[in-house]
């Protein structure tokens, strides 16, 4: 997905506009689809019992800047 991101930006220069995108995200890098499905998994488990209505941002810490 990101791939076609970044060549959307740029067509020809999407090298470029990952390392923009990825000096963005604190993290510095890309989550990754697994990252995604234990925060799924831990609101489909009862650990996450007393969450209720929440918003669980998954960026690496980019809006958190």
């Amino acid at each position: 997905m990101m791939q076609s991101l970044e060549e959307g930006f740029a067509p020809g220069a999407a090298d470029g506009v990952k390392e923009q995108i990825l000096e963005s995200i604190p993290a510095g890098r890309y989550g990754t689809p697994e990252e995604v499905a234990n925060l799924v998994l831990f609101l489909a488990s009862d650990e996450s019992s007393y969450c209720s209505g929440g918003v669980y941002v998954i960026d690496g810490g980019r809006t958190a800047k």
